[in-house]
C-alpha cells in the first residue's frame, strides 16, 4: 500500500496536489445495482469507503470512479480495463468479481484465476496503483418475495451456486490470487460466512432477493475494505484524525 498512503500524505501536506484517485472495478454490485432496474450510487460500498477515508484523513481529497458493469465477469472486465481503469492513472484499484464468473462452475475456476491474475498484471503494467482484491458477497439460497418476476428464471441457478459451495470456491480462488500476487485482500465473503454461521439472516441482506446486497451488505463490504487498508497504514502526521 505504499503508493496509496504516500498520495494521502502528499495531498494532505500540499492542497494543490491532485486528489487521491480510487477506481472500483467490478460487476453489478460495484455499479450499485439494487432492485430490478434500480441503482443506489450513494450507498454502494466504495462510496461508503470514501466517506470512511475522508473521516480518517480529513485533509486529503479523494475521488472514486465507479467502474462497475452489470453482468460482467473478470474476462469481460478485462476488455474495458484501459477505458475504465488505466486511463485514470489511479492510486488504488478495488477489484471485485466472481458473482457472474461462478456460473461457469468448478471447471471454469482455472480460467477465473488466470483472468484475475491478468487484471493484476495489467494494473501494474499500466499505472502505479496499489490493488485490493475483494471476495464476493453471498447470494441467496432460498426463495423470497423480493425476487422480481423477470429474475425468477435465474433464481434456481443462483441458489445452486450458493448452496453447493461453488461461490465459496470462487472466493477461495480470489484468496489464492491475492496471496500469490502479493496484493491486499478484503475478504468480504468470509465476513458473510461469519455472520451466517452466527445466525444472522443474511438472505434478508440481499435487496433483490438474489445477488445484490442492500445497505447492510454494502456497509459490511466498506468496513472490510477499510479495515484491510488501514491495517497497512503508518501514522501520517497531519493526515489522520486524533
Amino acid at each position: 500500500m505504499k503508493r496509496f498512503f504516500e498520495r494521502i500524505q502528499q495531498k494532505a501536506l500540499e492542497p494543490a496536489e491532485p486528489p487521491v484517485v480510487i477506481v472500483a472495478f467490478g460487476d453489478s454490485v460495484t455499479q450499485g445495482a439494487t432492485e430490478n432496474g434500480r441503482y443506489d450510487p450513494e450507498n454502494v460500498y466504495h462510496r461508503l469507503l470514501q466517506q470512511k477515508l475522508e473521516a480518517r484523513y480529513p485533509l486529503t481529497t479523494f475521488s472514486t470512479i465507479n467502474a462497475g458493469v452489470c453482468g460482467n465477469t473478470t474476462q469481460s472486465g478485462l476488455k474495458r480495463m484501459h477505458r475504465d481503469v488505466i486511463r485514470y492513472q489511479p492510486d488504488l484499484v478495488l477489484v471485485a468479481f466472481g458473482l457472474n464468473d461462478c456460473f461457469g462452475g468448478d471447471a471454469a475456476l482455472p480460467d477465473f484465476e488466470r483472468a484475475l491474475r491478468t487484471v493484476v498484471a495489467e494494473v501494474r503494467r499500466g499505472c502505479p496503483a496499489d490493488i485490493v482484491l475483494l471476495t464476493p458477497p453471498f447470494m441467496a439460497d432460498t426463495f423470497s418475495d423480493r425476487i422480481h418476476s423477470e429474475h425468477l428464471p435465474l433464481a434456481d441457478g443462483i441458489m445452486k451456486v450458493q448452496k453447493e459451495g461453488t461461490l465459496s470456491r470462487y472466493a477461495e480462488a480470489v484468496r489464492n490470487v491475492a496471496k500469490s500476487e502479493e496484493t491486499l485482500l478484503a475478504d468480504v465473503h468470509a465476513e458473510w460466512t461469519r455472520l451466517a454461521e452466527s445466525g444472522a439472516p443474511v438472505n434478508d441482506w440481499l435487496i433483490n432477493g438474489l445477488n445484490h446486497p442492500g445497505p447492510k451488505g454494502h456497509h459490511l463490504a466498506a468496513e472490510t475494505v477499510f479495515s484491510s487498508l488501514t491495517a497497512q497504514s503508518t501514522v501520517l502526521v497531519g493526515c489522520e484524525t486524533k
